[in-house]
């Protein structure tokens, strides 16, 4: 019996299940608690825990993550240079889209390419040098991104030969991760990968080490952000792609366990809740791109909409303010389980009632690994010292390094970087104190929250209450959010006080007070996935008056989804004429990797109808699929003539070639 092994890793916890093709159907599975500071000691544990399973049954390893897209949320990652090509400064800074990009330093470079592709202004190599130099040793990496790439790549290409002469630190070109015309989205998308390169080679890295120890010689793969497989090569090259890969399995699988053609599939993990839209029995995919916080990006990816609210969402509480995500913390509840320390530090801060208005004292910081090796400074490596012997409340941990009070205590770059991570209170210490899931210690889950309640001036009760209410009206707002993009993505992104007032009222309990009944009813079934899911996504259906699956596999549902997707590799190409006063004087061809002149348009056309299947079946085999399926579209823009007599006039087609199949054993290696 041939099995596929399918592996999720999320910010809480890591999936396996072994799926057997032949007989459609998942014959093991294991949930375990993803393990932060050495994710191959999680990813060994879900593998070892499919019982029955012998390891050289498995033909194929598939993988999804939520890391890249939790990184993007939680602001993680080093500091990127992006190296603008061609870029107008003057007109980015005038239309505020400077901040979009997302970059630790910008340096404007001169050099252009027009639409058509053909240069207008040569690429100013001795600038770029001497911006390398200056930048080099103050960022973890470099991005590249060309105004017109997508036309003519030369100059991205000439650049990053020039940056990897100058420096070692990683470098990535925009037209490699992206190929939209937008050129702010491509230097983001940029940006964005250098940003994700280290956070994805960890997981990676720990996949390969725990296949190859288990004597696994099969493939891996990984769940891109629209669904497909890729081979892991291009994901240690590009993992901006996997963004969302998670919620894209978590669709296939959704419409695997349950059969629905039509739903919105609600993953609510640790860190994120992701909503998705299923039709035809597939995930929409964004035609913009995918959309991550504050992230715009160029990547190809299912129109996913993902919100930092999840059972492990980090909640602050104060007299003025109370709020849920979007930063993940390890639940105090988990941690008091695991460490008898923090159970009997939190008895002791409720005891004494220690109080902090502007410091959240109910929470602990521990250090991630070894940490010597990446501070910075005198004062991260006497806080990564105080915690080196295990996890410390806030409070105790400013007075170990010598500080007066907790507010001078400066972790953000520790956080960034993974080195110390938060213990707090979350959603899932929320129902452990209401009695709803007593999963790890329930007892030092009432205490944190009598002492956050202490800190809101409110009793437990109505702490436990007010927490509870705006975690399940987070999510409601997220899944009306969703579908309301399916109209007017503007609309979806608005917050003006009227419609602020509807999406409160319509999420309350009292949705009718005289004389409105303001009701929002989702029409489609909603498919609730994840760990936490059954506990949360049931009760805010109702509040949606929509009908509410949790399938039975519904906390592996992504690592069925990874197990069950297939390889797609789609290239694209685009015809244009050249036109003049005489008319048209020859076709221009924009391919993947390069741009190509013709006399005819029967000598493009013929170059692209060789090229495209050649490219899309080498690059399926490339992502394992031994015989791919090649699938041909084309669609051209005609302009009106303005003789209604005549033909329109051809301004562009695009040619598209797409290879599909399962990965089936082959090695698969990058073009």
């Amino acid at each position: 019996m041939s099995l596929i092994l399918g592996i999720d890793t999320g910010g809480t916890h890591t999936d396996a299940v072994a799926f057997d093709p032949a007989a459609d159907r998942v014959v093991a599975w294991h949930k375990t608690p993803t393990t932060h500071s050495d994710l191959t000691v999680g990813i060994a544990a879900a593998i070892d825990g499919l019982s029955g399973i012998a390891h050289s049954q498995i033909s194929l390893v598939s993988l999804s993550t939520t890391l890249a897209t939790n990184a993007a949320i939680e602001g993680l990652g080093g500091r990127v240079c992006a190296l603008l090509i061609g870029y107008d400064q003057a007109m980015l800074r005038r239309y505020g889209l400077l901040h979009r990009i997302h970059a630790a330093a910008l340096e404007f470079i001169h050099g252009r390419h027009d639409v058509f592709g053909e240069e207008r202004a040569p690429l100013d190599e001795d600038a770029l040098r001497r911006a390398v130099d200056r930048q080099r040793d103050r960022v973890d990496a470099f991005a590249l991104s060309s105004y017109l790439s997508v036309r003519n790549p030369e100059h991205e290409v000439r650049a990053a030969e020039i940056v990897a002469e100058r420096t070692d630190r990683p470098v990535v070109t925009g037209g490699s991760v992206g190929r939209s015309l937008d050129s702010v989205r491509r230097a983001t998308t940029a940006v964005l990968n250098a940003r994700l390169i280290p956070h994805v080679e960890r997981l990676l890295t720990a996949v390969d080490r725990s296949v190859a120890e288990r004597g696994i010689t099969a493939p891996i793969s990984i769940v891109r952000g629209d669904g497909a497989l890729m081979p892991l090569a291009q994901a240690r090259a590009r993992p901006v792609e996997t963004l969302l890969s998670g919620p894209a399995a978590s669709a296939v699988g959704a419409q695997r366990l349950t059969g629905c053609d039509a739903a919105l599939v609600v993953d609510m993990g640790g860190t994120t809740t992701d909503v998705a839209m299923l039709r035809d029995g597939r995930s929409k995919i964004s035609d913009q791109g995918a959309a991550i916080s504050d992230w715009r990006t160029a990547v190809r990816a299912a129109d996913v909409r993902s919100f930092g609210v999840g059972g492990d969402s980090r909640i602050l509480a104060d007299p003025l303010d109370l709020s849920v995500g979007p930063q993940r913390v390890e639940p105090l509840s988990a941690a008091a389980a695991a460490d008898p320390s923090v159970a009997d530090a939190l008895a002791r801060i409720d005891n004494d009632q220690v109080t902090h208005r502007l410091v959240p004292v109910w929470e602990f910081l521990i250090v991630s690994g070894s940490a010597e090796s990446a501070v910075h400074s005198a004062a991260e490596r006497d806080v990564c010292s105080a915690l080196r012997e295990g996890p410390l409340d806030i409070t105790s941990l400013a007075t170990r390094v010598g500080l007066a009070d907790a507010r001078l205590l400066n972790l953000r770059s520790l956080i960034a970087r993974g080195i110390v991570r938060r213990i707090g209170l979350t959603p899932t210490d929320i129902l452990h104190a209401r009695g709803e899931f007593l999963g790890f210690d329930a007892d030092a889950a009432v205490r944190a929250c009598r002492v956050a309640a202490r800190e809101s001036r409110v009793n437990l009760d109505t702490f436990l209450a007010r927490t509870h209410e705006l975690t399940i009206r987070q999510l409601g707002e997220g899944v009306l959010r969703r579908a309301v993009a399916e109209f007017d993505s503007r609309a979806a992104e608005a917050d003006d006080r009227l419609g602020r007032f509807v999406v409160d009222r319509s999420l309350s309990r009292n949705h009718r007070q005289d004389p409105l009944d303001i009701r929002l009813e989702v029409t489609d079934p909603i498919v609730a996935l994840g760990a936490p899911a059954e506990a949360w996504i049931p009760k805010v259906a109702r509040r949606l008056h929509a009908e509410c699956q949790v399938p039975e596999l519904a906390a592996v549902a992504s690592a069925v989804g990874a197990a069950t997707s297939q390889a797609i590799e789609r290239i694209d190409f685009l015809l244009r004429p050249l036109y003049a006063r005489s008319g048209i004087t020859g076709y221009v061809v924009h391919g993947p990797t390069e741009r190509r002149r013709f006399a005819s348009i029967a000598a493009a056309r013929s170059y692209i109808q060789q090229a495209g299947p050649n490219l899309a079946r080498a690059r399926a085999r490339a992502a394992g699929v031994r015989r791919p399926q090649i699938i041909h579209s084309e669609h051209s823009w005609d302009a009106p003539s303005e003789d209604p007599v005549e033909l329109g006039h051809l301004m562009e087609t695009r040619f598209t070639y797409t290879g599909i199949g399962r990965p089936d054993g082959e090695s698969c290696s990058p073009l």
